[in-house]
């Protein structure tokens, strides 16, 4: 009975990031967004599915501390979009974990764009080859899984907004998003 319950528990979460109805409050859950797989709730931006050809570590220990599960690097959103976290405690801490795998381009300084939460900027010109090749990574030979961690707080209406902007060089694009609440 118990794994039942946890099942429908699953399954109402996953329904919820379906619909953009994803909420957390710090006694929660983190939530968990899967860019460009089942239930992302960005807005913009295409989708992409990374190609079985294309090889990767997504457990670089020096660009990820918090590991996720393998399938989340698997998909990404590209070009200019935005998510927003709703159904937050106004004015509570999170720590909020973007995640980048970068199977398209090769090498540094191909893909530099910014990241902006709740309307601040907290990346600017971010290279995701760069950032893993900086870390000791073999790139091209191999993608890298990079993760950019930002304390953050939900706004007064309960939300937590990302911005993906287009930077320098091409454009963003981001394959996982994860809020949990602060200890």
């Amino acid at each position: 009975m118990r794994n039942f319950i946890r099942v429908i528990a699953a399954t109402a979460a996953a329904t919820a990031l379906l619909l953009g109805t994803a909420q957390a409050s710090p006694a929660a859950d983190p939530v968990v967004v899967d860019a460009g797989g089942p239930g992302d709730v960005g807005v913009g931006g295409l989708t992409e599915t990374k190609p079985a050809d294309k090889r990767s570590n997504v457990v670089f220990s020096r660009t990820v501390t918090n590991r996720i599960d393998s399938a989340l690097w698997n998909t990404s959103r590209y070009l200019e979009s935005s998510y927003s976290l709703t159904g937050l405690t106004a004015g509570a801490s999170y720590e909020l974990r973007l995640y980048f795998l970068d199977w398209y381009f090769t090498r540094p300084g191909q893909r530099v764009f910014d990241v902006d939460v709740n309307g601040q900027r907290v990346l600017s010109d971010f290279d995701i080859i760069g950032t893993a090749v900086a870390a000791g990574a073999d790139a091209p030979l191999t993608a890298f899984g990079v993760e950019k961690d930002f304390a953050v707080t939900a706004d007064a209406n309960g939300e937590v907004r990302v911005d993906l902007v287009r930077g320098a060089v091409e454009q963003p694009q981001i394959n996982a998003i994860v809020l949990v609440p602060a200890a």
